[in-house]
């Protein structure tokens, strides 16, 4: 008995690989090509360097010229002071003014301060410094503030606001040459613009005045503009998803299914699989599922053909061995010379019965790969044909030596060259089997015709005899393999009963066509048979 086990355990482990998966590869490639492209766009837009650049400079432009007011302003209001330690700085009125957002400090000449006022605004954020102690709440607070809040990308404001050193070193003239100012980025990643400009008392530099300013509505602007680029990123974040989940759908899982039915066609032994048909898609998955259900179909079919031809081999090989067994069994047996003689005669029949047998047997089993590995030639059907009729004629006559010019063989048709697509060797085969079959039917001294017919894009190439013709109930069976209806007067297994099955293989290989049928009078008498093939031309 076979040991199936290892197959079945290989059938089950190939089976558990084809298993349908949630998310297939190409789903995963799909969405990570689409995720990226997308997470590409959305690192370059939230971003926005050269919106937040431009939104600096115009800032600052704007700030300079404040800041040069206030300047001029201050130095008018010292005017009226006798120094710069008596001046009633509460007294001047644009010093009151939008507190909120920005600080004024006045520096003596010695760098001491004399007056400050105001304060800047503080986001509500969670330094990183701190983050470590925080609770896990705060974390993704600090995580998603910095994820949507604004930064700058500036140098850092120092700690001690009011160290005039370390603000100076950072702070340069912009477009008005008494006035220094820059831009900083505060603790929580805001935007600080800082100015200075000297204060002048009856001619004499007599201190300084440094604004710091909050920009608190760059902040708001930029960072409500960068909250709309995320609301449409997010919206096409979902898009892409659906998008590549869709395509995934429509592309990945039929052929995952394609696939499927695939491979358990191959571990098949002996039950038909169905290939899904999705030819109705009209595209190239479409297209490979009718693609893949003819293959499977021809397979199928083959698979069934040579299972019938084994069939029909072991069969026809069986009576000859049996006939032979039956002569060797009973030599031994006989004592009479005749009839020893009449055994060894049988014996050796049977022996050439099976030599031509396997001859025919192993010549259709090669044909097919034979035909499939040759190419179709443009091949005149004179150099076939003529050289076959020549072969049948006399041999006095082919020598020249005979001034009869009887034929066994008429032409028609071939004046002409007349081109077919073919091989040559196997064409010559065909009609060589037509041939012969017409002159063992026909009548001795009777004539067998060739009629050759060109229409447009198909050759037609007519072999008629004059011999009593093909049973009609009998006609489509000629074809068939190991089939035999041979003449009274021929000896029984001089033929294997391929001839005509090879000869219909190998047209259908030439994408042509044979068939066979009776020629008859008009009173419905048989004349002969008629065996008809058609070529494409070339």
């Amino acid at each position: 008995m076979v040991d199936v086990s290892h197959i079945l355990a290989e059938q089950e482990e190939a089976s558990e690989e084809i298993k349908p998966r949630p998310l297939s590869r190409l789903t995963y490639r799909i969405l990570s090509f689409n995720l990226l492209v997308v997470l590409i766009l959305a690192m370059g837009i939230s971003y926005l360097g050269s919106t937040r650049k431009n939104l600096i400079l115009n800032r600052l432009d704007n700030f300079e010229n404040e800041s040069y007011l206030y300047s001029v302003y201050l130095n008018e209001f010292l005017s009226n002071s006798p120094d710069l330690k008596s001046a009633n700085f509460d007294s001047a009125s644009f010093l009151v003014g939008e507190q909120g957002f920005q600080k004024f400090v006045i520096y003596q000449k010695d760098g001491s301060i004399a007056y400050s006022k105001g304060t800047l605004p503080v986001r509500n954020f969670f330094p990183s410094k701190d983050i470590g102690n925080s609770s896990y709440l705060d974390q993704i607070l600090f995580y998603f503030d910095n994820l949507f809040s604004v930064t700058f990308h500036l140098p850092p404001l120092p700690e001690n606001i009011e160290d005039d050193e370390a603000l100076s070193s950072m702070e340069r003239h912009y477009n008005i040459p008494s006035l220094r100012i820059s831009s900083w980025s505060s603790q929580d990643g805001g935007l600080v613009l800082t100015s200075y400009s000297s204060l002048i008392h009856k001619g004499e530099i007599v201190g300084g005045l440094r604004i710091f300013r909050r920009d608190v509505e760059v902040e708001e602007n930029f960072a409500e503009t960068r909250m709309e680029v995320f609301r449409f990123l997010a919206l096409a974040m979902v898009m892409t998803i659906a998008h590549s989940l869709y395509l995934a759908s429509l592309i990945g899982h039929p052929l995952r299914k394609l696939a499927t039915a695939a491979e358990a066609y191959r571990l098949s032994r002996s039950k038909h699989i169905e290939i899904p048909d999705m030819s109705d898609r009209q595209d190239e998955i479409g297209e490979l599922s009718h693609s893949m259900r003819e293959m499977a179909d021809s397979l199928q079919k083959r698979l069934s053909s040579i299972e019938q031809f084994a069939a029909d081999v072991a069969h026809e090989i069986k009576n000859p061995l049996t006939s032979l067994r039956s002569a060797l069994e009973t030599l031994p047996l006989v004592t009479n010379t005749d009839d020893r003689e009449m055994l060894m005669k049988v014996a050796l029949h049977d022996l050439q019965r099976l030599d031509r047998l396997i001859s025919d047997i192993s010549q259709a089993s090669r044909l097919d790969a034979e035909l499939s590995r040759n190419e179709l030639l443009s091949i005149d059907l004179r150099d076939i044909i003529f050289p076959l009729i020549e072969s049948h004629k006399d041999p006095m006559q082919r020598a020249g030596a005979s001034d009869e010019v009887y034929s066994p063989i008429i032409c028609e048709g071939l004046e002409e060259a007349v081109f077919v697509l073919g091989q040559p060797g196997r064409l010559e085969q065909v009609f060589q089997n037509l041939i012969g079959n017409a002159l063992s039917f026909s009548p001795e001294g009777s004539q067998v015709t060739i009629a050759v017919q060109r229409s447009a894009d198909k050759v037609k190439v007519i072999v008629d005899d004059v011999g009593p013709g093909i049973p009609e109930n009998r006609l489509e069976r000629v074809f068939d393999r190991f089939y035999s209806e041979r003449p009274v007067s021929e000896s029984f297994g001089m033929h294997s009963g391929l001839g005509l099955s090879i000869a219909k293989q190998i047209i259908a290989a030439h994408q042509g066509t044979i068939s066979a049928e009776n020629r008859k009078d008009e009173k419905g008498h048989i004349l002969g048979a008629r065996f008809t093939v058609r070529l494409r031309a070339s």
